[in-house]
Parts: C-alpha cells; structure tokens; sequence
C-alpha cells in the first residue's frame, strides 16, 4: 500500500486506482462509472427496482457458501444460543448478499437520478431540524454512522436539501470520506454536486488538516463509526448491557474535532423503506459531552465527566466518552437489523487482538510479551469504572516478579506461531482469559519457585 504524504481529495480527473485487497470490485466498478458518466441511468428513474432485486436474489446463492461460515460464526457470536435456533440464518445470510447487490444497483441505476426536485421520491428525512439548528454555530457537523441500508441516502438528501443560515438559503454542503477501495465508485458524483467533497482515507494526521478545513467551512462532515481498525481506541459496544458491554475499536476523527472545534455532533442511520432505492434517514439529537449532565448519568460514568467538563482527563477518556455514546445510539440498530449490517463480515477481522508467541523460549519472554499487550490493551481501550491504576499497579509488580526468570536456566518454555485472541471481550473477560492460559502453562518448577507471579495474576482478576 502506498503512504501518502499529503491529503488528497478526489476530483473528476483522478484516475481509477487497482486495489489489491478488491480487485475482483474493479470490473463492477468501471461497469457502474460507465452508466453514470453516460447518463444511461436517467432511463431507470421512474422504474421499478423489481427487476434489480431479482437479480440479486438469483446471485445470492452461488455466493452464499464462501461467506456463510463467516456470517454464520459472527451472528452466533452477537445472538444467544435461544435465538438463534429460532431464526433460518441461512435467509440471513442471503439477504445480506442480496442486499449487498441491491446497493451496488442502486448506487449505479437510481442514486445518480437524485435531484433537489426529486430527493423526496427517494429519500424522507426525520430530525432534519437537528442539522438545520446545528449550521447556525457555523462549526460544521460531525455526523457519525455505519453500515446499515443504503448508506450513500444520507449523502445524497443533505446534498440535496438546502438551509437558511443568516436569512440566506444556501446548499448544504456535505463531506464524505472515501476509502481508497471505491473511490472511483464516488468520482461521478462530482459532475452532478458541486457541493460534495470527497477527501481519500489515509492516515490521520494527514486527513485531519482537511477534515478541519471543511468543519471550518461549515460543512456537514460524515464518518462511519463502524469503519474501525483494530489498533483504534476500544470502546464498549452497547455499554450497560451485560451481553453487549464487550469492546469494539472507534475512529478518532469524531472526538478530535468535538473537543477542537466544539463541533455538534449528530448521529445518522438509514433504514430502507419499500426497497433499498427508498429510506428514512434518521438524525439523532445532538450529543455534546461538555453539556451532559453527570447526575443522569451511570454512576460508572458520572465521575470520568465530571473531571471532563473540568478539563482533567485525558484523550483517552475524552474519546472513550464520546465514542461510547455514539454506540449506544447506532449499535442497536444493528442488532435489530442483522442483515442490513454491512460490517457484520469484518467484525472479527477488524476487532483482532492478539497476543502472539513466536520463538517464544522462556517463561520470561511467556510473561514479558503477555504483560507488555495487556499494558497495551488498557492504554488503548475505555471502559467506565474501570481500576486502571490498580491494573496498571499489579502489572508493574508482576513485570518485577518476573525479572529473576530472565537469568534462570530451569525457567524454559517453548512456544511457536501461538497467540491468545482477546477481541470483542471486557477487559474482565480478557483478563481472565489470559490469567487462565498464563496460568495453565506453569509447570511445577514455575508455581514453586515464582508463587508471587500466580497470586499477582488472581490479583488482577479480583480487581472486578
């Protein structure tokens, strides 16, 4: 993959990129920017999608056996067991598929047809009045959202849709970051909108001098919560439910600028109708931390933002914070949507954590390598209520414990192309999942001769 050194937004010129993670795309790809740049779409707009949807159902199947086990395995993962022996998630999968192709075919025939006279055929809205009232501060919007129906709708109705700003009526103007994966699919648009900007995913530092410049702009900004990489800070899922409180990685661009600018942030989600071609796209109220009164809150969170409104956290909480409330507002709907849930395919590979053993020799190494990734795994995740110093503390102490086994000749153990996989866990469940493997390891010799290693270990579970 190429790094790039400066930001780089799309324009109607930028050539199609081959990507080797998709390249079986670039054929669909070059076959939808075909039909927009020719205007061939223009003959499907009073069409029914029936004809699209069939298409879709037909191709389903002959896709259905590659992806179902990964399907299969994160629904089981997400659903109880109960639940599941109730659904045919089979049909899931298939309308997952077929979902998947509907976009593909409504990006390509039916979005391009959207025009300020006929957004409304296509799209309704609910809240609009939330990015109407947050555009008077003039700081733009932060409008996070994933992967659910067809997500390009709540693009295309705020590009579509204009708003009074100093007794002015003017076009929304509407951000939307491109992965570098279908950046060609978006080029089209920009003969169409001249108020759609399209910067390219890279990394942040080099993204966010561009995202800034737009907020400055006033312009309305959207970031897909659920486009996470695994080394992101890890939040609760849904948090105060028990089944859903495990932690799932969020970008950073949302609190960056929250915190900077004072940016409203306003959540999205959009929810197919008659067909994927029609959705209501939902704007939730504005969430701002500095605002929230710490007595509503959870007594795990009422301390963390208290110290917030005072300015005495860190990022990490400051992320944490925002994150957590944004999931809890979006995560649910894809729990009750499952196969509209795009991301659902990557939810393992995205959210890896592992602890990993190459080579590994001694009970040193063992220990050195699984105290170094749990430091990590508190460092980079937020959970409220959580002891983190306490943690942190019997760490440190273990680390000590240990350092007499780097020059013991009996403390040997050999372990090769090996890890301990703590994703989509709390950190309790990841604590003692590791504490009973660090455990399981030791042989006698270990347990007589390092007692303090075993007891620090069920110190750091009695933490919870």
């Amino acid at each position: 993959m190429v790094v790039e050194n400066k930001p780089r937004t799309l324009d109607k010129k930028t050539p199609m990129k081959m990507h080797k993670n998709f390249i079986d795309y670039n054929p669909l790809f070059r076959f939808a920017h075909t039909i927009q740049t020719t205007g061939k779409y223009r003959h499907f707009a009073n069409k029914s999608f029936l004809p699209f949807r069939l298409i879709s159902i037909i191709v389903g199947p002959f896709i259905l056996k590659k992806v179902f086990p990964i399907l299969e395995k994160a629904w089981k993962f997400l659903y109880s067991k109960e639940f599941i022996q109730k659904v045919n998630i089979k049909r899931w999968a298939l309308q997952l598929i077929s979902y998947m192709g509907d976009l593909f075919l409504d990006v390509t025939f039916f979005t391009p047809n959207h025009t300020f006279q006929r957004i409304s055929h296509y799209v309704e809205m609910e809240n609009y009045n939330e990015i109407e009232e947050a555009l008077q501060e003039k700081k733009g919007i932060l409008i996070p959202f994933i992967h659910i129906g067809e997500i390009y709708h709540p693009v295309s109705v705020l590009v579509h849709t204009k708003v009074k700003i100093d007794n002015k009526i003017q076009k929304n103007e509407v951000v939307i970051i491109a992965s570098k994966e279908n950046e060609f699919l978006f080029q089209p648009w920009l003969e169409r909108c001249d108020n759609l900007f399209i910067p390219v995913t890279s990394n942040f530092e080099i993204l966010k001098s561009e995202i800034e410049h737009h907020l400055k702009k006033n312009r309305c900004v959207f970031i897909l919560q659920d486009y996470f990489k695994k080394h992101q800070l890890r939040v609760p899922f849904i948090h105060g439910s028990k089944k859903y409180n495990f932690l799932i990685p969020c970008p950073q661009l949302l609190t960056y600028f929250h915190y900077k600018l004072g940016t409203p942030v306003i959540p999205c989600l959009s929810l197919p109708q008659k067909d994927i071609t029609r959705s209501l796209v939902k704007f939730f109220p504005r969430i701002d931390i500095n605002l929230l009164d710490p007595e509503k809150e959870p007594v795990e969170i009422k301390e963390d933002l208290i110290k917030l409104q005072q300015g005495n956290v860190n990022y990490r909480k400051q992320n944490g914070l925002l994150s957590l409330k944004i999931n809890k507002i979006l995560y649910p709907y894809a729990l009750k949507y499952p196969f509209y849930w795009q991301m659902i395919a990557t939810l393992f590979k995205r959210s890896r954590y592992r602890i990993t053993f190459n080579n590994v020799n001694s009970f040193f190494e063992f220990y050195t390598i699984i105290l170094q990734r749990l430091t990590q795994f508190i460092e980079k995740s937020y959970e409220p209520g959580r002891k983190d110093k306490e943690i942190l503390a019997i760490i440190n102490r273990l680390h000590e414990e240990i350092k007499p086994m780097n020059d013991d000749p009996k403390a040997k153990i050999h372990l090769h192309k090996k890890y301990i996989e703590i994703r989509l866990l709390s950190t309790q469940a990841a604590i003692n999942k590791v504490t009973s493997i660090a455990l399981s390891k030791q042989n006698q010799y270990i347990k007589q001769i390092y007692p303090k290693v075993r007891q620090l270990f069920f110190d750091l579970v009695n933490l919870f």
